[in-house]
């Protein structure tokens, strides 16, 4: 296409794949664009700082009640009487029904991209857009929209008008992490999705072997789960000419929980540390305003994970474990290789823990699986039944787990396009088998997708 128009194209392909789920939620899309457009062009036009302030705060209100609205109102009013109040009159009941509906797909990760780019405008870092129908493009850009990577204005809008001439190794590469992203996906995630569903569908008639088998087989699921979707994206952005960064860096190598957050969901993580974790004063006032920031951060990021006690919970919990490796366990036996593998064995516990809250869907089935898992449950007159995994569902957590953390140095495409022809293509044949053979009889959508 010409290049003026290519961007018109990818604006309308973007509205089309979110607008094709529910086309309601594309307009409020398109209102939080608009709404972040114009209120970043107002406050770059004045010098006064008060007035500067205004349009920064009202731009990011506006967006943050929209997402309170539509993600947490339900959930912050609970069984209140103002919830029932509001029910029972038609004048009020249609914002209960709202809380209650569909949460927009992406929403928390198109509105945080979005308020990135206001608050980077007023700290003077970024120069607004003229064209508010190109700024539409960078919130909505398909490959990242509905679960990532979290982008900046200065590095996507600059590549979505960039000229560009499509190479032929942007389109292999891109092929090759949408075909290895597919696989952790399909054949590793959906899986392994099937064994943890089984137990927590049913979780107190399993025996103490299965809680543990599915609690460690759940820390794989939504690893390669978002991990797959985040190469997919990459992989489609690069059919684009369109960079996008790396969402994760093989965090179960980390040595520590705050490494782990540094190679764990990475867009999201430098995000809360750039417009909550420095401005509230990071690590620049001592012990006490960095434990208040880093409980904050982790209070944010579980209620951003979604609007229940059980996210408050993870998140909280990989707070106080994030404060205890930083001021407790400190870098005690990183010298030797014996002493970094169980750093690394202690880190990737910590977490497995901490994801019963992520994965349970309540506080009291959260807590009954911590009980199992210490042999501390009630069994009474229950028979009880033992977790299963079929034999293809160690092989590919086998191969994905050894490719990504120990044979690949480089990134996935980059590390395919190094190997020989024969190897990569029996790769390629392994993986698409994989995905058609044994992709998992039961659709799990995206992990992601629901935040």
């Amino acid at each position: 296409m010409p290049q003026k128009v290519r961007w018109v194209w990818m604006l309308a392909a973007s509205y089309f794949f979110y607008g094709f789920w529910k086309i309601e939620f594309a307009a409020l899309m398109l209102f939080t664009s608009l709404l972040d457009w114009f209120s970043a062009r107002k406050l770059h036009q004045s010098s006064v700082k008060s007035v500067r302030l205004f349009w920064m705060w009202f731009a990011i209100s506006i967006d943050l009640s929209l997402l309170f609205l539509f993600k947490y109102f339900d959930f912050a009013l609970g069984k209140s009487w103002l919830a029932e109040s509001m029910y029972d009159h038609s004048s009020t009941a249609w914002i209960i029904e709202l809380g209650k509906y569909t949460i927009p797909a992406g929403i928390s990760f198109y509105t945080f991209q979005s308020i990135s780019y206001v608050v980077d405008v007023y700290r003077g870092d970024e120069i607004p857009e003229n064209n508010p129908i190109k700024f539409m493009l960078f919130v909505s850009f398909f490959p990242q929209l509905v679960a990532g990577p979290i982008e900046r204005f200065g590095k996507l809008h600059t590549q979505l008008f960039a000229r560009y001439s499509p190479k032929l190794e942007d389109l292999k590469n891109g092929g090759r992490l949408l075909l290895y992203g597919l696989f952790l996906k399909v054949a590793v995630a959906d899986n392994l999705a099937g064994v943890v569903d089984q137990f927590y569908q049913n979780h107190g008639n399993y025996t103490l072997a299965s809680s543990w088998l599915a609690t460690f087989m759940f820390t794989f699921q939504v690893y390669y789960d978002f991990f797959g979707y985040s190469l997919m994206a990459q992989g489609a952005g690069l059919l684009f000419g369109i960079d996008l960064m790396d969402n994760f860096n093989k965090p179960f190598l980390a040595g520590s929980v705050p490494e782990f957050w540094h190679r764990w969901h990475i867009s999201l993580s430098t995000w809360f540390r750039d417009y909550i974790f420095i401005p509230v004063g990071g690590n620049r006032s001592g012990k006490l305003i960095l434990s208040f920031s880093v409980l904050l951060v982790f209070f944010t990021s579980g209620l951003w994970h979604g609007a229940n006690s059980t996210m408050i919970y993870f998140g909280l919990s990989q707070g106080i474990l994030y404060l205890f490796d930083r001021f407790v366990v400190g870098r005690r036996g990183s010298e030797n290789p014996y002493g970094l593998f169980l750093r690394r064995l202690k880190t990737g516990f910590f977490f497995m823990m901490t994801l019963v809250f992520f994965r349970g869907q309540s506080l009291d089935q959260s807590f009954d699986v911590y009980s199992m898992l210490i042999g501390n449950y009630d069994y009474t007159q229950k028979s009880l039944m033992h977790l299963t995994a079929e034999g293809q569902v160690w092989l590919f957590l086998f191969v994905g787990f050894v490719f990504d953390h120990f044979i690949m140095k480089k990134r996935a495409d980059q590390w395919f396009g190094d190997q020989s022809l024969f190897l990569r293509w029996i790769v390629y044949l392994f993986m698409l088998t994989a995905v058609l053979l044994f992709g998992g009889a039961v659709n799990h959508p995206f992990v992601y997708f629901q935040f």
